[in-house]
């Protein structure tokens, strides 16, 4: 079929006419790509600005360059040129790990000039701790109302002479084949400035002359006294020796009267010095010895001995035990001299553990089951893990002399 020249042309134009049309709907689809993508990347870049003006407000809070020592934030906004970071923070409300009356969440929202904003949110909640151990506050204005009754081993530590004098031997009433031997095991993280309070609210006796800083500068945290409370010749009491300058002490030991790791009575062990907020691992044993005024006891803290002291104890079935307080006869009997800080891991056995034994209960740390690894004449093991039961099956649980007794680690 041939074509006139005329329809020829007709042809080219129509080809070009739709070729041209085509073309320019590409570039005008193509441009509204490009329009579309300028703004997606507007949207993103303006986003990003909102989020990291976001990111920015929650780093200046927490780092207290926004949040006042309080954790209200002051000022609550902050304005410049590409944005705002407002800050807001939740209601101060009482929190376990925070403690009473503290912001326990902020709130961070980056604005963009554009308007677009981002939030981020910091929340601090109470946690599950692996583990607790047991608070005694006794600061002001309860300075002696933090304490813990352990009477419930009376039976089981009641001691008896066997033989005729001048010759008995100490043993255990409820059974006369066992040598009186006997130790203690705790964990404690002592408040020094809480003892001492310099306002003269604190738990302890500040009002010592030279003479008498031995016998009533310090917090006690075990002891064994007489029915009416009076400190007796065959008990025994650890205590916490404070300094004069209210943030470090030494141990001391009262047996009839009161002996510190660091005077020449006390002999054979190097003393080691405490201080606030850290953890010290305390082990006491009484070696009885073949008569009953044979008795040694031996002091070891973080598995050191401290030294060793003669030590006549010899347990009634009246004694009073306890744990974290003085007791001053009555009646009514009283508190006094309480110890401030944490008391975790408290075990009594009617045996003298060795020093292998001792150094072991230190190198495993808090997390070891004494029950589980060391109950052999084993009494008595309170892991104060928000409760005050036995945990060597003894029934022997205690009374806590308080509330809110038990704090997460």
């Amino acid at each position: 079929m041939r074509f006139m020249k005329s329809q020829e042309g007709l042809i080219i134009a129509g080809f070009a006419l739709a070729t041209v049309m085509i073309i320019a709907l590409l570039v005008t689809y193509l441009s509204n790509r490009v329009v579309d993508m300028i703004a997606i990347q507007k949207q993103v870049f303006f986003s990003k600005q909102a989020y990291w003006n976001a990111y920015s407000g929650m780093e200046l809070s927490t780092s207290k360059k926004i949040a006042g020592l309080d954790g209200i934030p002051s000022p609550a906004d902050v304005s410049f040129a590409t944005g705002k970071i407002t800050i807001t923070h939740g209601t101060p409300d009482l929190n376990e790990y925070l403690g009473g009356n503290k912001v326990s969440a902020i709130t961070s929202t980056g604005s963009d000039a554009g308007g677009r904003s981002r939030a981020m949110k910091l929340t601090i909640g109470n946690p599950s701790p692996s583990s607790y151990a047991l608070f005694l506050d006794n600061s002001h204005p309860s300075p002696n109302s933090y304490w813990v009754d352990i009477e419930s081993i009376q039976d089981d530590m009641t001691m008896t002479e066997v033989g005729e004098n001048p010759n008995e031997s100490l043993r255990y009433a409820s059974d006369t084949d066992i040598a009186a031997d006997w130790t203690v095991s705790f964990w404690i993280r002592p408040d020094f400035e809480t003892m001492i309070a310099s306002d003269g609210n604190g738990s302890i006796d500040t009002n010592c002359s030279d003479e008498q800083t031995f016998s009533c500068k310090y917090g006690t945290i075990f002891g064994v006294n007489d029915s009416n409370g009076d400190n007796k010749p065959s008990g025994v009491q650890i205590m916490l020796h404070i300094l004069d300058d209210g943030d470090q002490g030494y141990l001391d030991v009262r047996y009839s009267s009161v002996v510190n790791v660091t005077d020449a009575g006390f002999t054979g062990g190097t003393p080691t010095q405490m201080t606030s907020n850290n953890w010290y691992h305390v082990v006491y044993y009484r070696s009885a010895g073949a008569l009953v005024a044979n008795g040694v006891g031996y002091l070891y803290v973080n598995g050191i001995k401290q030294g060793q002291h003669a030590d006549q104890s010899y347990f009634l079935n009246t004694d009073l035990w306890y744990i974290g307080t003085d007791l001053d006869s009555g009646p009514p009997i009283t508190k006094t001299n309480s110890f401030a800080g944490c008391l975790d891991e408290v075990a009594v056995w009617k045996t003298a553990l060795s020093e292998a034994q001792i150094q072991t209960l230190y190198i495993q740390g808090k997390s070891f089951n004494i029950a589980a690894n060391m109950s052999t004449n084993l009494v008595a093991y309170w892991t104060f893990d928000n409760n005050n039961i036995d945990q060597s099956l003894n029934s022997n649980n205690t009374t806590v002399a308080s509330a809110n007794d038990y704090t997460g680690f």
